[in-house]
């Protein structure tokens, strides 16, 4: 791999991380404090409506501030552009918003669901007025202030949030945090950015011919990942709609925070090097190794130890959501390993073979939902079917990735088959020792992540020592270590 662009990778790789985890540190943080503070069927209720909101939302989702990073030389007028499209595309949904809010409630029985939706249409609104500015972070691959903002307004929203709950007691502590951390999300992005957008119109028609096919990628992104709410809402009461949308958030977490803060940084690095042929597979195998390791080890890792984590991070009140956690901790665990694939797709200039994968993934899950659960009828087998249509596309997408990018199955089979084994040999170990570690959750709990940790490491270490030291992502970490 050129070293540049292997600094530039690994640099926005990092700081990528440190944004994601720093949010989700913070994230989780509050969730563990306010599912203390507040019962599920709060949950269930913001979630019913953010289901709503967020399609909407993801109408206006055209790619435009990817189209600026595309562009080797952006102009004011295409900033401007883009920042006057955000606004315009921002006012119709949330009049759309306002105008599906009545029909809410014939969908999901639940009378409440039309008020908050259309409350919580303002942020929307807000949002459309953030400064077009601080794309320039992304763009000149200037991911320590893309950290610092996105952290700070995560800092921001979880004290309001946290301090409305302890006041109010219900739903509209979660509402009041999700508007005023918008609202200080836009404010932040004028601090933070010395540009000063203008109205301007003269370049929005050349952004959407690039924009339509990315936002067909992030129509059917979102269906595929929210789809399973959309359907538990329509059968199942707040209470457990709640315990669905937290054991989610709870199981993929320690995963999708991992591999898409690397995703966030592939995009713009990609889009520089996708004429060196050489830079884009050496750059894309060492990703695809590193997701692979880590999706095996934290999706599994989850799912080995729900129960005794649910006890302590949610309390006895969330223990229904246990069976949840293990299923879609392994979705999660699938979802990493396949989503880093797409928007290499889109920077490389193939955004209509990543529309057409992702968009059939899309509509396999919601066929497979809607069948479990009008077969079945329960939160646990929508989330089984999740995690089997998530497991079904994997190797599809790889093969169409081979076709189109400088590597194929076999360089990914050959990065992909140590974790796989030492994820084996992980739960192996932690199940063996689980049966025989004290029945105190706490000391369970580290006794396990500690003997599964112990057991991923040098499985994964063995197992590249046995196949003669290849190169690739254990080499470089090696070489990394040296040096240190």
């Amino acid at each position: 791999m050129n070293l540049d662009v292997g600094r530039s990778l690994l640099r926005g790789s990092v700081w990528m991380l440190a944004m994601r985890w720093g949010i989700r540190g913070l994230g989780l943080l509050n969730t563990f404090v306010l599912a203390r503070l507040l019962a599920p069927q709060d949950f269930g209720l913001v979630a019913m409506a953010m289901v709503v909101g967020g399609f909407i939302e993801v109408l206006g989702q055209t790619g435009q501030q990817l189209a600026l990073i595309r562009l080797p030389a952006p102009t004011r007028a295409d900033y401007d552009s883009v920042w006057t499209l955000d606004i315009l595309v921002a006012v119709a949904l949330t009049l759309l918003q306002c105008a599906v809010a009545p029909l809410a409630p014939l969908y999901f029985n639940e009378p409440r669901a039309a008020g908050l939706i259309a409350v919580l249409a303002l942020r929307t609104l807000i949002g459309g007025f953030e400064n077009v500015g601080v794309v320039a972070f992304r763009k000149e691959l200037d991911f320590r202030r893309d950290f610092q903002f996105q952290v700070l307004q995560r800092l921001a929203t979880i004290a309001v949030t946290i301090g409305l709950a302890v006041w109010l007691r219900d739903e509209r502590a979660l509402v009041g945090g999700i508007l005023a951390g918008k609202a200080l999300s836009v404010a932040l992005s004028y601090a933070l950015h010395p540009y000063r957008p203008r109205l301007c119109v003269t370049r929005i028609p050349a952004l959407l011919a690039f924009s339509g096919w990315m936002l067909a990628v992030h129509i059917a992104q979102y269906v595929q990942d929210r789809a399973d709410e959309f359907v538990v809402g329509g059968f199942a009461s707040a209470a457990a709609m709640g315990s669905y949308s937290v054991a989610s958030d709870v199981a993929t977490a320690p995963t999708v925070e991992v591999v898409l803060p690397v995703t966030r940084a592939l995009f713009p690095v990609f889009a520089r090097i996708g004429a060196d042929t050489a830079a884009v597979r050496a750059a894309y195998l060492d990703v695809f190794s590193a997701a692979c390791m880590v999706s095996v080890a934290t999706g599994l890792g989850m799912a080995l130890v729900a129960e005794d984590f649910v006890r302590l991070a949610l309390g006895p009140a969330w223990l229904e959501s246990v069976p949840l956690v293990r299923v879609l901790a392994i979705a999660g665990g699938l979802y990493g390993v396949m989503q880093n694939g797409i928007p290499v797709l889109g920077a490389t200039g193939h955004a209509r073979l990543s529309a057409r994968i992702t968009a059939s993934r899309a509509a396999a899950t919601v066929l497979a939902l809607l069948a479990a659960a009008a077969i079945w009828g329960s939160t646990w087998a929508v989330a089984l079917a999740r995690t089997v249509v998530t497991a079904a596309f994997v190797p599809g997408i790889y093969l169409a990735l081979s076709r189109v990018l400088p590597v194929t199955p076999r360089d990914l089979l050959l990065r992909a088959w140590r974790p796989a084994a030492a994820g084996a040999l992980m739960a192996g170990v932690v199940l063996s020792v689980h049966a025989a570690a004290p029945a105190q959750p706490a000391l369970r709990l580290a006794i396990d992540v500690g003997a599964g940790a112990l057991a991923y490491a040098g499985g994964i270490a063995l197992l590249w020592l046995l196949q003669g030291r290849p190169d690739g992502l254990e080499a470089a970490l090696l070489r990394g270590l040296r040096r240190g």
